[in-house]
Protein backbone atom coordinates (compact mmCIF):
# COMPACT_ATOMS: atom_id res chain seq x y z
CA UNK A 1 0.00 0.00 0.00
CA UNK A 2 1.35 3.81 -0.91
CA UNK A 3 1.45 6.11 1.83
CA UNK A 4 -1.39 8.01 0.20
CA UNK A 5 -3.22 5.12 0.55
CA UNK A 6 -2.60 4.20 3.83
CA UNK A 7 -3.46 8.17 4.95
CA UNK A 8 -6.73 7.82 3.56
CA UNK A 9 -7.24 4.28 4.90
CA UNK A 10 -6.55 5.78 8.34
CA UNK A 11 -9.06 8.99 7.71
CA UNK A 12 -11.94 7.02 6.63
CA UNK A 13 -11.04 4.73 9.91
CA UNK A 14 -14.04 6.19 11.85
CA UNK A 15 -16.91 5.18 9.28
CA UNK A 16 -15.15 1.55 9.16
CA UNK A 17 -15.39 1.10 12.80
CA UNK A 18 -18.95 2.29 12.89
CA UNK A 19 -20.08 0.10 10.38
CA UNK A 20 -18.60 -2.91 11.20
CA UNK A 21 -18.76 -1.94 15.19
CA UNK A 22 -22.47 -3.57 15.15
CA UNK A 23 -22.20 -6.98 14.01
CA UNK A 24 -20.11 -7.71 16.79
CA UNK A 25 -22.18 -5.92 20.06
CA UNK A 26 -22.12 -9.12 21.97
CA UNK A 27 -18.96 -10.36 21.93
CA UNK A 28 -17.26 -7.22 24.16
CA UNK A 29 -16.69 -3.70 23.73
CA UNK A 30 -13.21 -3.61 21.23
CA UNK A 31 -11.48 -0.10 21.18
CA UNK A 32 -9.13 0.96 19.02
CA UNK A 33 -6.33 2.74 20.61
CA UNK A 34 -3.70 3.01 17.41
CA UNK A 35 -3.45 2.01 14.33
CA UNK A 36 -0.24 1.64 12.22
CA UNK A 37 -0.14 1.08 8.49
CA UNK A 38 2.83 -0.40 6.50
CA UNK A 39 3.79 1.67 3.34
CA UNK A 40 5.60 0.49 0.50
CA UNK A 41 7.86 3.53 0.74
CA UNK A 42 9.51 1.81 3.49
CA UNK A 43 8.26 3.05 7.06
CA UNK A 44 4.69 3.25 7.81
CA UNK A 45 2.07 5.89 8.88
CA UNK A 46 0.85 5.90 12.30
CA UNK A 47 -2.38 7.72 14.48
CA UNK A 48 -3.57 7.33 17.53
CA UNK A 49 -7.65 7.28 17.72
CA UNK A 50 -8.93 10.07 19.88
CA UNK A 51 -11.43 9.26 22.20
CA UNK A 52 -15.25 8.67 21.46
CA UNK A 53 -14.82 7.21 18.28
CA UNK A 54 -14.14 10.73 17.13
CA UNK A 55 -12.87 11.28 13.25
CA UNK A 56 -8.98 11.16 12.68
CA UNK A 57 -7.48 14.32 11.63
CA UNK A 58 -4.58 14.73 8.97
CA UNK A 59 -2.44 16.59 11.22
CA UNK A 60 -2.56 13.51 13.57
CA UNK A 61 -1.14 11.16 11.26
CA UNK A 62 2.56 10.67 11.15
CA UNK A 63 5.54 8.78 8.86
CA UNK A 64 7.63 7.18 10.89
CA UNK A 65 10.97 5.12 9.41
CA UNK A 66 12.72 4.34 12.50
CA UNK A 67 13.58 0.28 12.82
CA UNK A 68 13.53 1.15 16.48
CA UNK A 69 9.45 1.43 17.13
CA UNK A 70 7.68 -1.96 18.15
CA UNK A 71 5.14 -1.41 15.05
CA UNK A 72 8.49 -1.34 12.37
CA UNK A 73 9.47 -4.57 14.49
CA UNK A 74 6.52 -6.27 13.82
CA UNK A 75 6.68 -5.43 10.03
CA UNK A 76 10.11 -6.76 9.44
CA UNK A 77 9.26 -9.90 11.37
CA UNK A 78 6.00 -10.43 9.55
CA UNK A 79 6.43 -9.21 5.95
CA UNK A 80 2.48 -9.89 4.74
CA UNK A 81 1.60 -8.00 7.29
CA UNK A 82 0.37 -4.19 6.42
CA UNK A 83 -1.94 -3.47 9.42
CA UNK A 84 -1.56 -3.26 13.24
CA UNK A 85 -4.20 -2.42 15.46
CA UNK A 86 -3.11 -1.66 19.43
CA UNK A 87 -6.62 -2.59 21.47
CA UNK A 88 -8.22 -1.65 24.53
CA UNK A 89 -10.75 -4.74 24.90
CA UNK A 90 -13.51 -5.48 27.68
CA UNK A 91 -12.45 -9.21 27.67
CA UNK A 92 -9.09 -9.62 26.36
CA UNK A 93 -8.05 -6.97 28.92
CA UNK A 94 -9.18 -9.56 31.64
CA UNK A 95 -6.58 -12.34 30.68
CA UNK A 96 -3.60 -12.44 32.50
CA UNK A 97 -2.45 -15.96 31.05
CA UNK A 98 -2.00 -17.69 27.73
CA UNK A 99 -5.17 -18.76 26.22
CA UNK A 100 -5.14 -22.50 25.03
CA UNK A 101 -7.56 -23.45 21.50
CA UNK A 102 -10.31 -23.59 22.28
CA UNK A 103 -12.57 -22.45 19.16
CA UNK A 104 -12.25 -23.97 16.10
CA UNK A 105 -12.14 -19.85 14.47
CA UNK A 106 -9.55 -19.04 17.01
CA UNK A 107 -7.57 -21.68 16.24
CA UNK A 108 -8.38 -21.00 12.00
CA UNK A 109 -7.92 -16.82 12.35
CA UNK A 110 -5.74 -16.28 15.28
CA UNK A 111 -3.40 -19.12 15.88
CA UNK A 112 -2.90 -22.52 18.10
CA UNK A 113 -3.14 -20.28 21.50
CA UNK A 114 -3.49 -16.72 22.27
CA UNK A 115 -0.17 -15.46 23.70
CA UNK A 116 0.37 -12.85 26.75
CA UNK A 117 3.32 -10.34 26.27
CA UNK A 118 4.31 -9.34 29.75
CA UNK A 119 6.15 -6.37 27.52
CA UNK A 120 6.09 -3.87 24.46
CA UNK A 121 9.44 -5.52 24.13
CA UNK A 122 8.08 -9.20 24.13
CA UNK A 123 5.23 -8.68 21.64
CA UNK A 124 7.17 -9.98 18.32
CA UNK A 125 7.74 -13.14 20.37
CA UNK A 126 3.88 -12.99 21.46
CA UNK A 127 2.67 -12.89 17.99
CA UNK A 128 5.19 -14.93 15.98
CA UNK A 129 2.77 -17.62 14.16
CA UNK A 130 0.17 -15.72 15.98
CA UNK A 131 -2.25 -12.91 14.61
CA UNK A 132 -3.47 -11.21 18.29
CA UNK A 133 -2.07 -11.28 21.84
CA UNK A 134 -2.81 -9.48 24.92
CA UNK A 135 -0.55 -7.53 26.63
CA UNK A 136 0.40 -7.19 30.10
CA UNK A 137 -0.88 -3.92 30.49
CA UNK A 138 -4.52 -4.40 29.33
CA UNK A 139 -4.08 -3.59 26.04
CA UNK A 140 -3.97 -6.12 22.81
CA UNK A 141 -1.78 -6.16 19.40
CA UNK A 142 -4.19 -7.39 16.43
CA UNK A 143 -2.50 -8.22 13.16
CA UNK A 144 -3.67 -8.64 9.55
CA UNK A 145 -2.87 -8.12 6.07
CA UNK A 146 -5.74 -5.79 5.54
CA UNK A 147 -7.23 -3.23 7.97
CA UNK A 148 -10.64 -5.91 7.52
CA UNK A 149 -8.19 -8.98 8.45
CA UNK A 150 -7.27 -6.75 11.72
CA UNK A 151 -10.13 -5.82 12.71
CA UNK A 152 -11.65 -9.73 12.87
CA UNK A 153 -8.90 -10.47 14.89
CA UNK A 154 -9.44 -8.02 17.43
CA UNK A 155 -12.87 -8.94 17.50
CA UNK A 156 -12.47 -12.59 17.49
CA UNK A 157 -10.02 -11.90 20.24
CA UNK A 158 -11.95 -10.30 22.39
CA UNK A 159 -14.91 -13.30 21.67
CA UNK A 160 -11.97 -16.06 22.07
CA UNK A 161 -11.35 -13.91 25.70
CA UNK A 162 -15.06 -13.82 26.99
CA UNK A 163 -15.58 -17.23 26.56
CA UNK A 164 -12.29 -18.27 28.17
CA UNK A 165 -12.79 -15.49 31.50
CA UNK A 166 -16.34 -17.00 31.11
CA UNK A 167 -15.54 -21.26 31.30
CA UNK A 168 -12.89 -20.62 33.50
CA UNK A 169 -15.64 -18.63 36.05
CA UNK A 170 -17.14 -22.42 35.81
CA UNK A 171 -14.10 -24.42 36.08
CA UNK A 172 -12.34 -23.74 32.79
CA UNK A 173 -12.78 -24.70 29.09
CA UNK A 174 -11.89 -28.00 26.97
CA UNK A 175 -9.39 -26.85 25.34
CA UNK A 176 -8.99 -28.40 21.13
CA UNK A 177 -5.79 -30.45 20.78
CA UNK A 178 -2.94 -28.66 19.56
CA UNK A 179 -2.14 -30.47 16.95
CA UNK A 180 -5.81 -30.30 15.40
CA UNK A 181 -5.45 -26.68 16.52
CA UNK A 182 -2.26 -26.51 14.26
CA UNK A 183 -3.62 -28.56 11.29
CA UNK A 184 -6.57 -26.09 11.40
CA UNK A 185 -4.39 -22.86 11.05
CA UNK A 186 -2.83 -24.57 8.31
CA UNK A 187 -5.75 -25.33 6.30
CA UNK A 188 -7.29 -22.17 6.91
CA UNK A 189 -3.98 -19.93 5.76
CA UNK A 190 -3.98 -22.04 2.62
CA UNK A 191 -7.41 -22.16 1.60
CA UNK A 192 -6.91 -18.37 2.20
CA UNK A 193 -4.10 -17.74 0.25
CA UNK A 194 -5.64 -19.42 -2.66
CA UNK A 195 -9.26 -17.56 -2.52
CA UNK A 196 -6.73 -14.24 -2.15
CA UNK A 197 -5.02 -15.55 -5.70
CA UNK A 198 -8.85 -15.94 -6.95
CA UNK A 199 -9.21 -12.51 -6.34
CA UNK A 200 -6.10 -10.47 -7.99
Amino acid sequence: MNKEKAIQTILQLHDFLKQHEQGYSTWGKVEVLEIAICVEEGGYVFAPLPTDWQIVKTENIVYHKSESTCYQSIFNARKKIQVVLKTQQQFASQVKEEIPPILDDQAQLLGVSIRLAHSEQKIIRAIKNRYAANVLDGTSICIGNTLEDAYVAAQLLEKTSKVFVEAKALGGAKPINKIEAWFMQQYYLLKYSKEAEKNV
